[in-house]
């Protein structure tokens, strides 16, 4: 199987085949990322990282197929390392993330963080609203997976979590499901002061699709950084939408 440092190689000689003028700069404008770092990478020297190979793919308009498959490459080489600047994160694989694609896992794990969390499957059970039963299961299944510990402390002890969302899933498409069909059940159940529903329609083209998921992905993190574990009381589901409303997807190359 092709390495990510190979493809990287291949696609420059490539085009150096149809220019031979282009430049090692030239190709890292292209791809957003500095020619040093572009240098480095080609030559095995700085390894790749997830968020570096996530925006190098988008340029490089490669198929879900080739993302998965270089993706897992990437993991089984043990070359996915993330690097001081960028927040380390546990990557799961999508049999790892089937096991807990359920929501309630992802919110049991915020529960943790809130004031006075108790690992008692019916008190959490009674904060999620779901059955003590499939509290109960979750919390075992966090424990096998070493997500969570109960003993002797209520935590998380992993790094957050993060699952291949670039690549067609069966678990991650019923994931986000359930939060879909959450927002729906909770805009006629919660007050309107305790939640905020908000939806634009704007002109797009395809291309600036890339740009839209970055910015997306920014949004999240900045979220994510405002909260505040150690006055919370409360664990909310922050979902952001983008999706076409005129997109025939009959003309688009699947």
């Amino acid at each position: 199987m092709q390495s990510p440092i190979e493809l990287l190689n291949q696609e420059f000689q490539k085009r150096r085949e149809r220019n031979p003028h282009f430049s090692l700069r030239a190709f890292a404008k292209w791809l957003s990322i500095s020619p040093a770092q572009l240098s480095q990478m080609m030559t095995g020297k700085r390894p790749i990282t997830l968020k570096s190979f996530r925006k190098m793919s988008d340029r490089l308009g490669l198929s879900p197929t080739e993302n998965k498959n270089l993706i897992h490459f990437m993991l089984e080489e043990k070359s996915l390392i993330e690097t001081p600047t960028e927040k380390k994160v546990t990557l799961l694989k999508e049999d790892q993330f089937r096991v807990i694609s359920d929501w309630y896992h992802f919110s049991i794990l915020s529960l943790t963080k809130i004031k006075g969390a108790k690992s008692d499957p019916r008190w959490i059970a009674s904060r999620l609203g779901i059955s003590v039963e499939e509290a109960n299961q979750a919390v075992l299944r966090l424990e096998r997976m070493r997500i969570l510990e109960t003993k002797p402390q209520f935590r998380q002890i992993s790094e957050p979590l993060e699952a291949l969302s670039t690549v067609p899933s069966p678990a991650i498409r019923k994931y986000h499901k359930q939060s879909l069909n959450l927002a729906i059940e909770k805009i006629d159940t919660v007050p309107v002061e305790l939640r905020e529903y908000q939806s634009i329609s704007i002109p797009l083209s395809l291309k600036q699709l890339p740009q839209f998921k970055k910015h997306i992905d920014a949004f999240l993190e900045q979220a994510n950084d405002l909260s505040l574990p150690k006055e919370s009381t409360e664990v909310y589901n922050l979902n952001v939408q983008l999706f076409p409303v005129t997109l025939n997807t009959n003309e688009v190359e699947k």
